[in-house]
């Protein structure tokens, strides 16, 4: 277990709770489909997202002129949102997040989650130490258009992981045609999903989650569910 300590810099900052499952892209999709796939579906849930606390409006003009707000931005007298340079916006958060080393923030939008005309910037925050209120930036990517950021929805996810493990990666370049029986078993798997897509449309196969192949032999591990994770009490 590891704990990631939150200090306040006002009274009332932004609430913080698991990263939603739901997205409204993938509710508008055929009976629900996308929430069929486990990888996306695992991934808008592994993390922390913060809530917009009222709605915000900006509007770029093009070029390097900072992105304006025109509505919005300002909750309980405290001014979270602030324009910046070259078409960017910036939040507050009202939180410092500090985490016990080894681990450090990964700090960005909320995974498979989409503004119309804004694109989140990434961060990463060093583990222990840091002593700055966190913010995030947003690039606006429509020009003369009105841009909304919604209150209740996302605009920080933060994720926690190990910096150590990435120098320490090592690669190996195989041909996958070098393993003929994995070659075979991933084409059986492959038309079991093509015979599956004609008999049951819209269903999935579902290997991911059983961690079976077409043969019914476990390949891999029984998916356990998406994760569970703690939420400050704010």
């Amino acid at each position: 277990m590891t704990k990631i300590t939150l200090s306040k810099t006002l009274q009332t900052p932004v609430q913080i709770k698991q990263s939603r499952l739901k997205r409204d892209w993938m509710d508008s999709t055929y009976n629900k489909h996308a929430y069929q796939c486990t990888p996306v579906t695992t991934a808008n849930v592994s993390g922390w997202e913060m809530l917009l606390p009222e709605d915000v409006t900006v509007i770029w003009n093009g070029g390097n002129s900072p992105a304006q707000i025109i509505s919005g931005g300002v909750h309980n007298g405290w001014n979270f949102a602030h324009s910046n340079i070259n078409g960017m916006i910036s939040f507050a958060t009202g939180w410092v997040i500090n985490t016990e080393s080894p681990y450090h923030l990964w700090v960005t939008g909320s995974p498979n989650y989409y503004v119309d005309g804004a694109s989140p910037m990434t961060a990463t925050i060093p583990s222990d130490w840091w002593p700055d209120e966190l913010q995030t930036n947003w690039i606006i990517t429509k020009i003369n258009e009105p841009v909304i950021f919604k209150k209740g929805e996302p605009f920080i996810f933060f994720t926690i992981f190990d910096p150590a493990l990435m120098p320490s990666a090592d690669f190996e370049v195989v041909n996958r045609s070098d393993f003929p029986g994995l070659v075979a078993e991933r084409q059986k798997y492959n038309d079991l999903k093509s015979r599956n897509s004609i008999e049951k449309p819209w269903t999935w196969v579902k290997g991911i989650r059983t961690g079976l192949n077409a043969d019914g032999d476990r390949i891999g591990p029984k998916y356990s569910g998406l994760p569970n994770l703690n939420s400050p009490e704010q």
